[in-house]
């Protein structure tokens, strides 16, 4: 028997292999055929088998945007209908493709299961920040900031042990991570930073404490490597090293509410006035690059702060404003106004600046709603995974999932947890709620 060589198919008549992309159209092979007789067997009941004529079947193309149903059988139909493709298929991009709509369905069939948002863990003040602790498998910790100002440390597994860490005093606005360093920000005057550079030392901390005339009110902060930013009132404060005083002062020409590092050298700064600003921090001196003005979109109204910035996939810059827009602008083609891909459907807030999560594998993006809904969009297409859904599935599901429900409170904060399970954390007022995904590496 010819041996199955990666990338080859046997050709019987010309007895040698050829490349796949060789391979001339034709019906499905007899092991095809034999897998779809089998699920299509186990779908019909018996006595409609038995009336059924013997004949060829054609396989059915990839579903791209089905959301599979509770129901064993057609999440197992969703499944091996992906699984097929996948096989079959002789050009990578569909076998990407296949691949996706198979962490879509396995990412539904487990978040379908009912998550009632009235039975959320209660942590006795407002959440304003969600951060996993760390990337070591064995730790499932995770940094939760309060509105008064406290910083508590959770284990995700078991969320009853939890404890107070530090207290900055005024409500915490951002923690994030990277790698051993961890920065934690916070509102008020003077500003107040918490540094961390032993992620396994929890207790260890550095704080910072900026005068008025160098920062207040920090909305943000970010880490890459070793360089930390704090964005707050008219500008920012940039450390090249975490656990160095030397600092740069950035002078914008409005409040910074967002900011991110793409590399040690370029940051960009999202502001009050809609503006997005790059710096190089090699000349910080010299003038800001304004790339984007997303007041110059005169199709939608109202302000336009810029609450998160993202850097997604390299060269996607991901962009959510306080009037809803959500959208990534190509970093290699900037200068306008017109994203490259938008993302349709998200509820803006005017009262709360709303949670938002990307997976690892940056394939998903999820953000919570004005309306205190939570949804989830594909990086790949742009599509809403929760919208497309036909209104028969919905009628069919006992209960509604956790992408159905109206939380109590809009979700000010959000964060995925991939340990022995993955799990999206969401903060709702003072309630944490846990939304399962999947096993661990689904979404990688």
């Amino acid at each position: 028997m010819p041996r199955d060589l990666p990338g080859m198919y046997w050709d019987e008549e010309k007895k040698r292999y050829f490349p796949l992309s060789s391979k001339p159209a034709r019906g499905p092979t007899a092991t095809a055929v034999s897998a779809q007789q089998t699920v299509q067997t186990a779908r019909i009941p018996p006595q409609q088998s038995r009336k059924r004529k013997a004949g060829s079947l054609v396989s059915e193309p990839p579903i791209f945007h089905e959301r599979s149903t509770p129901s064993a059988s057609a999440e197992g139909v969703h499944f091996w209908r992906n699984l097929n493709a996948l096989r079959e298929g002789p050009l990578n991009d569909q076998r990407r493709r296949c691949m996706h709509n198979m962490q879509i369905a396995h990412m539904f069939s487990h978040s379908n299961r009912p998550t009632p948002p009235d039975r959320g863990i209660d942590i006795g003040e407002s959440v304003s920040a969600l951060c996993s602790r760390t990337d070591d498998p064995d730790d499932s910790g995770m940094f939760i900031g309060g509105g008064t100002g406290w910083l508590y440390i959770m284990d995700g597994e078991d969320p009853d042990r939890r404890w107070r860490e530090f207290c900055l005093r005024s409500q915490i606005t951002s923690i994030t991570r990277s790698e051993s360093i961890t920065l934690v920000t916070s509102l008020g005057s003077p500003v107040s930073a918490l540094v961390t550079t032993r992620a396994q030392r929890i207790g260890s901390w550095l704080l910072r404490e900026f005068p008025p005339n160098i920062c207040s009110d920090a909305w943000s902060g970010h880490i890459y490597d070793r360089t930390i930013v704090v964005g707050g009132k008219r500008g920012a404060v940039c450390f090249r090293d975490a656990e160095h005083d030397n600092y740069v002062r950035l002078h914008c020409e409005s409040d910074v509410f967002s900011t991110r590092l793409q590399n040690e050298n370029l940051l960009y700064l999202g502001m009050r006035n809609g503006t997005i600003g790059r710096w190089d921090l090699r000349q910080p001196q010299a003038a800001s690059d304004t790339i984007v003005r997303m007041s110059e979109k005169r199709e939608r109204t109202g302000g336009t702060p810029v609450q998160h910035l993202r850097i997604v996939n390299h060269d996607g810059l991901l962009v959510e404003t306080m009037r809803g827009d959500l959208e990534i602008h190509d970093l290699r083609f900037l200068r306008s106004a017109t994203p490259s891909l938008e993302f349709k459907g998200h509820v803006s807030s005017y009262q709360h600046r709303l949670g938002l999560a990307i997976d690892p594998a940056e394939s998903f993006l999820f953000m919570g709603g004005g309306d205190s809904r939570l949804r989830a969009w594909s990086f790949r297409t742009g599509h809403s995974l929760v919208n497309d859904v036909a209104e028969g599935d919905k009628g069919s599901q006992s209960e509604p999932g956790p992408f159905d429900v109206i939380y109590p409170h809009p979700i000010t904060a959000l964060d995925i947890i991939a340990k022995r399970k993955t799990h999206l954390w969401a903060a709702s007022q003072t309630n944490l709620h846990r939304v399962e995904l999947g096993p661990n590496g689904i979404l990688r």
